[in-house]
C-alpha cells in the first residue's frame, strides 16, 4: 500500500503550471486516478445539487471550469492548495457540510485532498459529470457518432486533376488544405497484385497478370474489379473479417475444447451472403432473428447461429453465473460488432467516459432475455421436413418393436444418469429442471437446458458403467435396428441455433439495484432521435415475442447515424489498413475520432442510399485514385514529418499478408490449393484455404495462431501484427513450408520449362508475382550452378527447392504494397 501511494504521489505531482484543463491530454496514471476515486463520489453524492439540472448556492460540480468558478462562497477548489480549498473544508464537514446525506468516508476523502495537490487533473475524455447517468444533454448528443446522417457537398477544387471520384475530392481537398500532393498511381503490376489479395485474399496467377498488363483499355482495371468481385473467392475472403468481428470458432473455449461440429454452417452463411450481396440490413436482421423472420428458409436458422458463438463450459455448476455471463456476452458483441460501442463498460454502472447508461446496457440485454438454444432444429425446407417425415414413418412401422426393446434396457440406465446430473446442481437449479416445460419462464427452461447440455457430455455419458449381460443385449439389438438402414432416411442439416421461449419472460433486473424494476427492452437513450418504443406484442409472428426483431429493424434503420457509420468505416478499414475512424469498434469518447469525417458522411449516406450493398461500395473504393496510390512518394520524407500516422492518405500503405493469406498464397504457388465451396471443416494439413481450417479455441492451428488469426474468444475488429522470431523459425524449419517448397520445386520440374531462366522466372511470379531483376536471376543462377549450357533437367533437385524455400520465406513474398 505504502509503495502505491508512493508512485501515486509521483503520478499525481503538483506542478507550478497551473491547473490541468480538460483540453489538455493527461497521463494514464492521473487519468485512472481521477476515473476511480473523483468521478464517482461527484456524481453519485454531488451533481444531483449541483450539477446541470439544479445549483444549489449557484455551485456545479460536474466540470473542471465549475469547480474553478465556484459559486455564492467562491470557487471550489485551490489547484495545488487542498487546505485552501472550500470542497475539502465541506467534505471533511469542516465548515459547509457535503454532501448533507451524511459525511464520506475517509478513504474518499482522501483522494480528494490527493487530486487537489495534485493541481486536480481533469481528463479530456471525461467531459461533464452526469448524475448517476439520469442525464444525456445535448453536447452528449452533439458527439461525431451521434449527430444525424447529412449527406455533405462533395469538394470541388480547380487545381483537382487527380481525382477519379467523389472519395479523392474529399481526399485531395484535406491534402489540399496543407499544401500536400497525393503519391502518384501504382505500377499496374503492384495493382493487380494488391487488387487481387483485397478482394479474394490470393495472388493472381503469371496467365491473369499476363492478360491484365497486355489490354490496354480504358476500363481493363474495372472489367478485373467486377470480375473479382463476381469471384465466389471474394465471399471467402471477407467474410473471414465478419467472423472475426463476431468471435466465431467451432469449440465451447475456456475449460474444454468441444467440437462443435454443425457451426460450420454459419460460417458458409457468412460467406454466401458476402457472395449473394445482401443487404446489409438484411444480413443483420437474418443473424439477430433469423428465427422470427416469415417463411420456412434453412438459412434464417443457420444465420442465428451467431448467438451460439460464446464460450459454453460443459461441466459448470453455477448455472445461474454460466447462463448470465453467457447473456453479457452476446451483449457486449451486439455493442462491439453493430454499435461500435463498449457496452461492456456500462453493465456495472453508467459508462465513464460516453453517454452509455448502466439501464441502457439492460435495455439492449432485455432483448435477448427469452433467448434459448436450439440443438435439435434442422436446416431444411418444408419440402424436405415432409419427405423426410414420410421415409421416417416408414422406418418407424418396421422397426418399432426393435426400438422399444432398447428403450426398455437403456430407461433404467438414462433415468439414473438424468437424476445423477441434476443432483450436482443447487437445488433452485432443479427446482427449473424438474418443472413441467408449460410452467417454465424463460429463466427456468434456460437453467433446465444448462442441466440437460451435461446429461451427454459429462462423465461418460448415460451408458458408461453398464452391466456387461445389458452390452450384449444392447449391442444385439443395434445389428437387428441396422438390418433396416435401407429405410432410413438420411439426417437432415443440422444447425446450432437459438429461439425465444415460448412462455413467460423473466424480467431484466439490474443488479444491486435497491429498487429491482423490471428493466423493458429499449434503444440507446442518446441517439433518442432514430429510438422507438420497441412493441412486445408482434402478431405477425407465431410463438415469439419479436424482440430480437425490433433490435435487427433498429439497427438497420435508415437513419441510425451509429450502425450505419460503423459498418461503413469497417469496410474502408479493410481496404486501407486503418478506417476513416481509427478505431472500428470504438466511435466514444476512448476512440479517435474520423479523420476525414465528411467523407465518412458522404459514403455512408450513398451506402444506405444504394440498398446498403458492400459490392458497390468496394467498387467506389477500389476505383478511386485514393486506393490505387503508390506506396512510394518522392516527398515521403517531409510528409512523414507533417503527417506521421499517414492519416491524410497521401500515399498507399504498406501491409503485411494475414495469416491466412499467407498459407494460402503458399498453396497457391506450389499449386496444391484446393477451391472447394464451404463444408465441413479440416485440419491445417489438408490444402483448403485456411478460413475451412477447423478454428479451435485453446488448440488453434500453430502456422495461423502464430501469424496472429483471431482466436475467437472475443470480438476482433483489428488484429495484432506481431514480428517474432518464432515465425521466422516456423518459415525456415515449419513442416508447411518446407512442404510447400517442396511441391512448388516439383511443380516447376514438372512444367519441363525449356530452360533454366525460363524456370526461373515461372519461379519467382508464382510467388512474387513478377519475373526477377538481373542482380536476382544471377544470384539464382549462381546458386544452381546454371551456365550457358545448363539444362532444365540437371537442375539439383534439393537446390531447387531450397531456392523455391528462399522465395517463401522473403519479404517480397509477405508484403503487399
Amino acid at each position: 500500500m505504502l509503495r502505491w501511494l508512493c508512485l501515486l504521489s509521483i503520478a499525481l505531482a503538483p506542478c507550478a503550471t497551473g491547473p490541468l484543463r480538460a483540453e489538455e491530454p493527461a497521463d494514464p496514471a492521473s487519468s485512472k486516478f481521477f476515473e476511480t476515486h473523483i468521478r464517482p463520489v461527484l456524481a453519485s453524492k454531488c451533481v444531483k445539487c449541483h450539477g446541470e439540472k439544479k445549483q444549489e448556492s449557484g455551485l456545479r460540480l460536474d466540470s473542471l471550469e465549475a469547480l474553478l468558478a465556484g459559486g455564492d462562497s467562491g470557487p471550489a477548489i485551490v489547484p495545488g492548495k487542498p487546505a485552501e480549498s472550500l470542497l475539502v473544508e465541506a467534505i471533511r464537514y469542516e465548515s459547509l457540510e457535503m454532501p448533507p446525506t451524511g459525511k464520506l468516508a475517509d478513504k474518499e476523502i482522501a483522494p480528494f485532498v490527493q487530486w487537489i495537490a495534485a493541481n486536480a487533473p481533469w481528463p479530456a475524455a471525461a467531459g461533464t459529470i452526469r448524475e448517476g447517468g439520469l442525464f444525456i444533454s445535448e453536447a452528449d448528443r452533439d458527439w461525431w457518432a451521434f449527430r444525424p446522417l447529412t449527406k455533405p457537398p462533395v469538394p470541388q477544387i480547380a487545381e483537382d486533376d487527380w481525382s477519379k471520384n467523389e472519395i479523392d475530392r474529399f481526399v485531395f481537398a484535406r491534402l489540399a488544405e496543407r499544401e500536400m500532393r497525393p503519391a502518384p498511381e501504382a505500377e499496374r503490376l503492384q495493382l493487380i497484385r494488391r487488387l487481387y489479395y483485397t478482394v479474394i485474399g490470393l495472388p493472381p496467377s503469371p496467365e491473369e497478370i499476363d492478360a491484365f498488363l497486355a489490354d490496354d483499355s480504358p476500363d481493363a482495371f474495372e472489367h478485373v474489379v467486377d470480375r473479382l468481385l463476381a469471384d465466389e473467392r471474394y465471399g471467402e475472403h471477407w467474410g473471414r473479417y465478419w467472423l472475426d468481428l463476431v468471435r466465431y470458432a467451432e469449440s465451447d473455449g475456456w475449460n474444454q475444447d468441444a467440437y462443435r461440429p454443425h457451426i460450420w454452417r454459419y460460417r458458409d452463411y457468412v460467406v454466401n451472403s458476402f457472395n449473394a450481396d445482401k443487404p446489409y440490413a438484411q444480413f443483420v436482421r437474418e443473424q439477430i432473428a433469423g428465427d422470427e423472420l416469415p417463411g420456412e428458409e434453412p438459412e434464417h436458422l443457420t444465420a442465428t447461429g451467431y448467438l451460439r458463438l460464446g464460450i459454453y463450459e460443459y461441466n459448470q455448476r453455477d448455472a445461474r453465473s454460466h447462463w448470465d455471463d453467457i447473456m453479457n456476452e452476446i451483449v457486449d458483441t451486439t455493442g462491439d460488432v453493430f454499435l461500435g460501442m463498449g457496452m461492456a463498460c456500462a453493465r456495472c454502472h453508467d459508462h465513464k467516459f460516453d453517454p452509455l447508461l448502466q439501464r441502457d446496457y439492460f435495455k439492449l440485454r432485455a432483448f435477448f432475455e427469452p433467448l434459448i438454444w436450439r440443438d435439435e432444429q434442422v436446416a431444411a425446407t418444408a419440402e424436405q421436413h415432409a419427405e423426410y417425415q414420410r421415409q421416417l414413418a416408414v422406418w418407424e412401422e418396421k422397426t418399432q418393436a426393435i426400438r422399444e426393446q432398447i428403450d426398455a434396457l437403456l430407461k433404467p440406465y438414462y433415468d439414473k444418469k438424468w437424476k445423477s446430473t441434476a443432483d450436482k446442481f443447487p437445488l433452485d437449479i432443479q427446482a427449473c429442471f424438474y418443472k413441467p416445460v408449460e410452467e417454465r419462464t424463460s429463466w427456468d427452461h434456460q437453467m433446465a437446458y444448462l442441466i440437460s447440455r451435461q446429461f451427454e457430455e459429462e462423465g461418460g455419458g448415460p451408458l458408461k458403467g453398464m452391466k456387461k449381460e445389458h452390452e450384449q443385449q444392447y449391442e444385439e439389438l443395434k445389428k437387428q435396428l441396422a438390418e433396416f438402414d435401407e429405410f432410413k432416411p438420411k439426417p437432415l442439416p443440422q444447425v446450432m441455433t437459438a429461439a425465444d421461449f415460448p412462455g413467460a419472460i423473466s424480467p431484466t433486473l439490474i443488479p444491486d439495484d435497491p429498487e429491482q424494476q423490471p428493466v423493458l427492452p429499449g434503444f440507446l437513450t442518446v441517439l433518442s432521435q432514430v429510438s422507438a418504443t420497441p412493441n412486445d406484442q408482434r402478431p405477425e409472428l407465431k410463438g415469439t415475442s419479436g424482440r430480437r426483431t425490433e433490435l435487427a429493424e433498429w439497427i438497420g434503420r435508415d437513419d441510425n447515424p451509429l450502425t450505419t457509420r460503423v459498418i461503413v468505416n469497417r469496410i474502408w478499414q479493410q481496404h486501407f489498413g486503418q478506417g476513416i475512424c481509427p478505431t472500428p469498434s470504438d466511435f466514444g469518447h476512448l476512440g479517435q475520432p474520423p479523420t476525414h469525417p465528411e467523407l465518412l458522411d458522404w459514403l455512408t449516406t450513398t451506402f444506405v442510399a444504394e440498398g446498403w450493398r458492400f459490392k458497390s461500395l468496394h467498387k467506389r473504393i477500389l476505383m478511386s485514385a485514393t486506393w490505387r496510390q503508390s506506396a512510394t512518394h518522392p516527398e515521403a520524407a517531409d510528409y512523414q514529418q507533417r503527417d506521421p500516422g499517414e492519416t491524410l492518405l497521401w500515399r498507399a500503405r504498406i501491409r503485411r499478408l494475414s495469416a491466412e493469406q499467407i498459407r494460402d498464397a503458399m498453396f497457391a504457388s506450389s499449386g496444391e490449393l484446393k477451391q472447394e465451396l464451404g463444408g465441413p471443416s479440416s485440419d491445417g494439413k489438408s490444402p483448403r484455404r485456411s478460413l475451412y481450417v477447423k478454428a479451435i479455441r485453446n488448440t488453434p492451428f500453430e502456422f495461423l495462431q502464430l501469424f496472429d488469426i483471431a482466436n475467437g474468444l472475443k470480438s476482433v475488429a483489428e488484429r495484432n501484427i506481431t514480428t517474432t522470431p518464432i515465425q521466422s523459425l516456423l518459415m525456415i524449419n515449419g513442416e508447411l513450408t518446407l512442404g510447400r517448397a517442396k511441391k512448388l520445386s516439383e511443380r516447376l520440374r514438372k512444367e519441363k520449362h525449356e530452360t533454366p531462366d525460363a524456370l526461373l522466372n515461372r519461379a519467382f511470379r508464382l510467388t512474387w508475382q513478377r519475373e526477377p531483376s538481373s542482380d536476382e536471376r544471377g544470384h539464382a543462377r549462381a546458386y544452381l550452378s546454371i551456365s550457358d549450357e545448363t539444362k532444365t533437367s540437371d537442375l539439383d533437385a534439393e537446390k531447387l527447392t531450397d531456392l523455391c524455400h528462399v522465395l517463401l520465406n522473403s519479404n517480397e513474398f509477405f508484403y503487399i504494397d
